[in-house]
């Protein structure tokens, strides 16, 4: 089967639609299907070298079409109103992955900086009252997504959260894909004695802030953090001005790498999001691995983390995160247990070869 991946954010950028793209088509190459994917983000001569996949990139419509009309799927990764239209005006109907919530927030994300509750969803699309968003243009930006989403030939929706707050007709739900790696370097196991790794952008709606308030209620407990972002200097100084600096160490970007090595010491890994997580690799992948997770509640990984494959606490609040963290740090022998049915879970659910064959009879079945 012949299949253009279009996405619009691929390496060398980092983050989850890109491991997305980059997962799902190596698996889909691995089973047999000749896939391209197409991309418009730029890159070395030599970035795209060992992939068993060629990677066309590109800002040219016409190469999208082009590359569309030869292939018997077109399979379009995040809602990208451009894009869908770009394929539909070459005869083809896509497959679109929803990564985020664009189809009723215009933010993308149904979060609220000023601390509001967003209530977008499929019934009363946003923007909401508290949407930094609203406005005409806002509005706009809705009512085009949800437009070019019905043009799809199937929503795939990467959680049932997802799913639910979307309301989008003919969606279907397949988890995001986690890389091999992540399953073959198993660690089960304590970890490193009260060491909390958090790994992921260190923006606003990943909440950093409540997971260094919490970390200041866990006597003797320490946090190092993998990722980078606009938010850094703030958190460097609010670890300062909470006394705990000396127990934080910032990494910056870790390759996957050292990564894994980071994960396979953690006693515990944690999350903090302000916003509702749509999917959740900062979960899925230590899970592979049988790492324990300690989260707040927070959209897709409250479903990645059901049947006691983890720990939640019971808001998000430094107070609750805290107390969930004391819980799972105190129990070394429940945190394993956890660990083992969380990897469990992920062998059979998210890895990157049984997401491609769903994905390949989806494709085949329209």
């Amino acid at each position: 089967m012949r299949v253009l991946l279009v996405t619009r954010v691929f390496a060398p950028q980092v983050g989850g639609m890109e491991r997305f793209a980059d997962e799902l088509a190596g698996a889909l190459a691995r089973a047999g299907h000749d896939v391209t994917v197409l991309t418009t983000v730029p890159a070395a001569a030599n970035e795209d070298r060992d992939r068993k996949y060629p990677v066309i990139r590109s800002r040219s419509p016409g190469v999208l079409a082009l590359a569309a009309r030869r292939a018997d799927v077109v399979h379009v990764s995040g809602l990208s109103a451009r894009s869908i239209l770009s394929c539909a005006g070459a005869g083809k109907r896509p497959f679109v992955t929803h990564h985020g919530v664009q189809s009723v927030c215009p933010e993308g994300n149904a979060w609220a900086p000023s601390g509001g509750a967003c209530t977008a969803n499929g019934a009363t699309p946003g923007p909401c009252a508290t949407c930094p968003g609203r406005g005409p243009r806002g509005s706009l930006s809705v009512r085009v997504h949800r437009a070019a989403a019905r043009l799809a030939t199937v929503n795939v929706m990467v959680s049932e959260y997802l799913a639910r707050r979307a309301g989008i007709p003919r969606s279907t739900v397949i988890a995001n894909p986690v890389g091999a790696e992540f399953f073959a370097n198993a660690a089960p196991g304590f970890g490193d004695d009260g060491l909390i790794v958090f790994a992921g952008r260190l923006v606003t709606e990943k909440g950093v802030d409540t997971l260094l308030r919490a970390l200041a209620l866990v006597p003797g407990a320490r946090l190092e953090i993998a990722g980078e972002g606009p938010e850094r200097p703030v958190l460097v100084a609010l670890a300062t001005q909470l006394g705990v600096d000396q127990r934080v160490t910032f990494h910056g970007v870790l390759e996957r790498e050292r990564l894994i090595a980071l994960y396979a010491r953690a006693a515990v890994v944690a999350i903090s999001s302000a916003w509702d997580e749509t999917f959740g690799y900062a979960a899925a992948e230590p899970m592979a691995m049988g790492r324990p997770i300690v989260s707040v509640p927070t959209g897709s990984v409250v479903e990645l983390l059901a049947d006691g494959r983890g720990f939640l606490s019971d808001d998000r609040s430094p107070e609750s995160l805290a107390a969930a963290l004391r819980e799972a740090l105190a129990d070394p022998a429940e945190r394993v247990r956890r660990a083992t049915r969380a990897r469990e879970f992920a062998i059979l659910a998210l890895n990157a070869d049984s997401i491609a064959e769903r994905y390949a009879r989806a494709y085949a079945s329209t």
